[in-house]
């Protein structure tokens, strides 16, 4: 694997930011079933749905328990029911199956997940107010944890959400009043999480929309999306220390009423692809295909793009390119087809493929640190794969397809 930090080879290609190549979307844990539901808010759709394995439902525990936060590093969704945590990919296939939570406190729930990729820890606030710090390992281990203040009151109020914006350093915690009263949502500071420093109330989409029952931030955007378990709100907001204006909302009305969801997060966008694989000379005509392993989150410092079925015994270049893939592309002799990467920036490898057992079981991967840089987020770059074989004495060159993909802050 072959490591090399980014930020020197993106600041001179700010100037070019680009619409998302896929769109990001949210996604949460239901109450009933439970199901990870992917939903798009710009559409007010659900896009997929699909059961959780081993993770029961929360009916019969209190309204505001539940939680999710979605991991770009192995790309999938930390999800709890209120007593239980586990982890899941998009098609809810198990990464980390669903186990109690030892540092839970005696008749606390959880109700709100976040990761925090510049800390690459997973945070977890209570039922009680106490915000909770872990390793994004399965198991996670626990770190430390602290009190906000928070507590259950009488007249309702509980803490039912988290989000963090990592590029102002703020963290956003729903303490709402149950069962209908006022949606407040608490800030603190990312170096200070469990000391408020502002409060405001959410803005209602809706005569009947209820308390918030979870939070995600596109920090990226300056965007903090809630929901009621039907009803999402995107609130756009500016920040003035130490007051939060919510600028601008937007609205999606209640879908499925009858399987709420518990827990809020963003699913980032993935990566579009374009061209076909090619070889020549030594090189075997293999597929080549070139993806992304994880998730192109900013301060993912395991952000890592792939090279797989490419010719065994070879070496791999990855090129980056400043913008999408363009075509028709530029052909250089002498290599097999066009390459993609135009508004070219550089190269990343050699990297042996190894392999050899079939003429193409070859793999590279390409270590890509991202920076928590909030200037970046929305720049669009392209990669493709340049595979050297060496074969006979003759040379050979293969490239694959080209990806566009998307730096994103959420």
């Amino acid at each position: 694997m072959k490591a090399s930090s980014l930020l020197p080879l993106l600041l001179p290609a700010l100037a070019t930011l680009l619409p998302a190549q896929t769109p990001d979307h949210l996604v949460g844990i239901t109450r009933v079933t439970p199901a990870l539901r992917h939903q798009s808010h710009a559409a007010c759709t659900i896009l997929n749905q699909c059961m959780l394995p081993g993770m029961p439902g929360s009916v019969g525990l209190p309204a505001f328990v539940g939680g999710t936060a979605w991991n770009p590093v192995r790309s999938g969704a930390w999800v709890s029911n209120g007593l239980l945590i586990g982890q899941y990919d998009d098609n809810c296939a198990v990464m980390c199956p669903p186990m109690a939570i030892p540092t839970l406190p005696a008749g606390a729930f959880v109700t709100g997940l976040e990761y925090v990729e510049s800390l690459d820890q997973l945070w977890m606030i209570d039922s009680q107010g106490n915000l909770h710090f872990y390793t994004n390992t399965c198991p996670p281990n626990p770190l430390g944890v602290c009190n906000t203040g928070l507590l259950p009151t009488a007249i309702g109020n509980v803490t039912s959400g988290l989000a963090v914006d990592e590029g102002q350093g703020l963290v956003f915690i729903s303490y709402p009043q149950f069962p209908g009263g006022m949606n407040r949502i608490v800030v603190s500071q990312i170096g200070a999480p469990c000391v408020p420093v502002a409060n405001f109330l959410a803005p209602p989409c809706f005569a009947a929309f209820g308390p918030i029952l979870g939070l995600a931030c596109d920090w990226g955007k300056s965007i903090l999306y809630a929901t009621d378990g039907a009803s999402t709100i995107g609130m756009n907001y500016v920040w003035a220390a130490p007051v939060l204006n919510v600028v601008g909302i937007t609205c999606c009305p209640p879908i499925a009423v009858n399987e709420p969801m518990i827990g809020l997060a963003i699913r980032p966008g993935r990566e579009t692809s374009m061209g076909q694989p090619c070889a020549n000379g030594s090189c075997p005509p293999c597929p080549q295909v070139h993806s992304l392993r994880n998730d192109p989150n900013l301060g993912n410092l395991a952000f890592t793009l792939g090279l797989d079925q490419a010719p065994a015994g070879a070496f791999s270049w990855m090129l980056l390119g400043n913008g999408p893939c363009l075509a028709p592309g530029v052909t250089i002799a002498p290599l097999c087809g066009p390459i993609y990467t135009l508004g070219y920036i550089g190269a990343l490898g050699a990297v042996p493929t190894g392999g050899g057992m079939f003429p193409c079981d070859g793999q590279a991967s390409f270590n890509v640190p991202l920076p928590s840089a909030p200037a970046l987020a929305g720049a669009v770059f392209s990669s493709q794969c340049l595979t050297l074989c060496i074969g006979g004495g003759v040379l050979g060159y293969g490239l694959s397809n080209c990806i566009s993909w998307e730096l994103q802050g959420n």
